[in-house]
């Protein structure tokens, strides 16, 4: 009798301890992404729901009654970043979204919905592995990846054995250091070691994903190709631009050093037209000299027929020009 109550006591126990460690559910949140923690009940147009974080005090993260949120205890970290799915709680989803989490969200929530019916979340916050580099110089392979939590673990392989020597380094970035860089290089200790017929996997893996680069003999000659091919589009802009720039420098020196052809009828009609009124203007030598001898001639003239007519008196007749009287001889 006894032994079958003590025997009925440890299952009670044991059944209290199940409920506790496996009744939580687990929820992993992305860093600086949103989450909804779940959480349901029968659903009700009255209904009282409150969310809280379960740490070393009470964190009050939101409380809703009357058909409104009570935000008058709500702790300073949680503001505007938590909500509820206010068109769904009469239907039963009581579920609270954060948004941009943080590692400090981190714990254990409650969702209490009134009697009996307390829900418990386990949240846990994760940086996952977004992408590893691996690339080669000389004897050195290096894989590294960033933004990582919690911290993770590296780990080579190659396609065939061989010996080599790796160092890892791991370090804390991010405004408050909670994210990891890893980074790990493989020395081979011959720096003539043949790559090409070996491929080398580098995997980084923490609690939440995992991700593999690889390195072989295909990866090598597609980079140099890129290269190449980069080269030559490079050479062939280059060769291009330049009889571009060849003819747009000649094309400027060229209209900097003639004149336009439009311009040119108007200039020459100008001067033409500024020649001919000069000669207008200007008499030739040889017309003024006959224009003279015209007007000397036709004066003597006058002065003769004067001193010729009768009662004329002859007094200064030396006055008259020499022209005019009677040339002798010697």
């Amino acid at each position: 009798m006894e032994l079958s109550r003590i025997i009925g006591i440890k299952c009670v126990v044991l059944a209290f301890l199940w409920t506790l460690t496996n009744g939580d559910t687990e929820v992993s949140c992305v860093f600086q992404e949103s989450c909804i923690l779940p959480c349901s009940f029968l659903g009700s147009t009255d209904a009282v729901i409150s969310w809280s974080l379960l740490k070393a005090r009470h964190v009050s993260i939101l409380s809703y009654n009357s058909k409104q949120d009570q935000l008058t205890q709500q702790d300073e970290h949680f503001r505007g970043r938590a909500s509820l799915f206010k068109d769904q709680i009469s239907n039963g989803n009581a579920s609270l979204q954060l948004t941009s989490v943080e590692f400090q969200d981190e714990g254990r929530y409650k969702c209490a919905t009134g009697g009996n019916n307390d829900s418990f979340i386990s949240l846990t916050v994760d940086a996952p592995v977004r992408e590893v580099n691996i690339e080669k110089a000389e004897n050195r392979i290096t894989c590294s990846s960033e933004g990582i939590y919690p911290e993770p673990l590296l780990t080579w392989s190659t396609s065939r054995q061989t010996v080599f020597r790796s160092t890892t380094i791991v370090q804390q970035s991010g405004p408050n250091g909670e994210l990891y860089n890893i980074k790990s290089s493989v020395i081979f200790p011959d720096t003539k070691h043949d790559f090409t017929d070996m491929t080398y996997s580098c995997t980084v893996t923490t609690r939440s994903n995992n991700k593999t680069a690889i390195l072989s003999n295909r990866n090598l000659k597609e980079g140099i190709a890129k290269a190449m091919v980069a080269g030559v589009i490079m050479i062939a802009v280059i060769l291009g631009l330049i009889p571009i720039c060849c003819n747009k420098f000649n094309s400027k020196m060229h209209q900097s050093c003639s004149v336009p052809m439009s311009v040119l009828p108007t200039v020459e009609t100008g001067s033409m037209e500024l020649q001919s009124h000069q000669a207008q203007q200007v008499p030739d030598a040889a017309e003024i000299s006959s224009q003279l001898d015209l007007v000397l001639t036709e004066k003597t003239s006058e002065e003769l027929k004067t001193l010729s007519a009768p009662g004329h008196d002859h007094e200064g007749d030396d006055l008259l020009p020499k022209a005019a009287a009677e040339p002798t001889e010697m």
